[in-house]
């Protein structure tokens, strides 16, 4: 344990991120979607329901604006066939990756070919399913979606969300073990327009390779965004 007297006021998320205590990270997860109906739909770029890849596969970029996007590369980051941690750049429009993704859970703009940001739409693709999109202008994957690494174990810290219009949401984190076939829900929250944040005194522990989401659902169309925080702990050093 590297953590030390000194550092005992700061908030903790600090000594995790420069690796102060030996065997843990953080992630920070968030997500918007433009428009969540009547029907629950996962908090992504693409709205509906995320489709998870069963079979690891190259991922390929594409924009839906080739004469701005193409040539350009994405930072791809996710998981292989063994659900350990992988990332790859790739070119827009170009060849596949050389990696072979099981998961994928954020990616962003590397290099634009113009104005330095994404004009057009990009969709990461695995096996022909669209597993990440980058919106134009904005750079980044915004996905409340996550997947537990092999060999680490994640605590659930806290769960966001808003809305754009001042609608009844329900907001629910939905997880599944590697070991099951079925979402199970892990928290449930309601709103009317208000933002609203759950802060886990005891946290939730979530196993290696555990598929985490955030779903959403409104009485009309609205945007919501929404995230959680997770503490990573590489189960095989201990702690």
């Amino acid at each position: 344990m590297k953590y030390n007297d000194k550092n005992l006021n700061l908030p903790i998320g600090i000594p995790i991120q420069n690796g102060k205590i030996d065997n843990i990270s953080g992630i920070q997860k968030f997500g918007y979607n433009s428009s969540v109906s009547t029907s629950f739909e996962t908090i992504w770029d693409n709205g509906d329901l995320y489709n998870y890849p069963t079979t690891a596969t190259t991922a390929v970029a594409t924009s839906d604006n080739t004469g701005d996007d193409n040539n350009g590369t994405v930072h791809v980051f996710g998981l292989d066939a063994n659900y350990d941690l992988i990332d790859e750049v790739i070119t827009i429009g170009g060849s596949a990756s050389t990696a072979l993704f099981i998961r994928v859970f954020r990616a962003y703009m590397q290099t634009g070919e113009t104005d330095n940001v994404n004009q057009g739409n990009i969709t990461i693709t695995v096996n022909s399913i669209a597993v990440a999109k980058i919106t134009a202008g904005y750079g980044q994957t915004l996905m409340s979606v996550y997947t537990i690494p092999r060999n680490y174990r994640g605590f659930l810290m806290s769960f966001d969300a808003g809305t754009s219009k001042q609608k009844e949401v329900e907001l629910k984190i939905m997880v599944r073990p590697i070991n099951g076939n079925t979402f199970q829900t892990k928290a449930f929250l309601t709103t009317f327009g208000v933002p609203i944040r759950k802060e886990y005194l005891i946290p939730e522990i979530l196993i290696e390779k555990t598929d985490i989401e955030v779903r959403a659902k409104a009485d009309a169309a609205t945007a919501i965004s929404a995230g959680f925080e997770l503490i990573l702990q590489d189960i095989t050093l201990g702690i």
